[in-house]
């Protein structure tokens, strides 16, 4: 096989918009900062705490969609030990989304990694990464 597979080319692409999606969703978060403020603020909150989460937020969308990018790369350049470093990643990220509570509000995020982890782990991607 001296393409990808079309099962390794959507789970590289879908890998990659994982990782897009998570570092946009923390961007919009702080781009709606000014209405969480007001709502942490009937709740009778501090402004710090909202700071806080979005801090917290962003710095896990930054290292989960960096190492789906780096590992997404990896595994379009045919390096077999990148899907277990995917679902390493993928099993960490779905771990951080139960622990916090938030899995709910990241439904979205759950069936992505779900569908990435079934492209990463097809028959078609498996042969294609073997080594020749």
């Amino acid at each position: 096989m001296t393409g990808p597979s079309p099962s390794a080319r959507a789970a590289v692409a879908l890998w990659y918009a994982l990782g897009v999606f998570g570092v946009l969703n923390a961007a919009y978060l702080w781009v709606r900062r000014g209405a969480l403020d007001e709502a942490a603020a009937r709740d009778g909150l501090p402004p710090s705490t909202v700071t806080a989460l979005l801090v917290r937020l962003t710095v896990a969308a930054v290292v989960f969609g960096a190492g789906y990018a780096v590992f997404a790369r990896l595994l379009g350049r045919r390096k077999r030990w990148a899907r277990g470093a995917l679902t390493a990643v993928a099993v960490v990220h779905v771990l951080w989304l139960l622990l916090t509570r938030a899995a709910g509000a990241n439904v979205v995020v759950l069936l992505l990694i779900a569908t990435g982890l079934a492209l990463t782990w097809l028959r078609g991607t498996a042969q294609w990464v073997k080594p020749q």
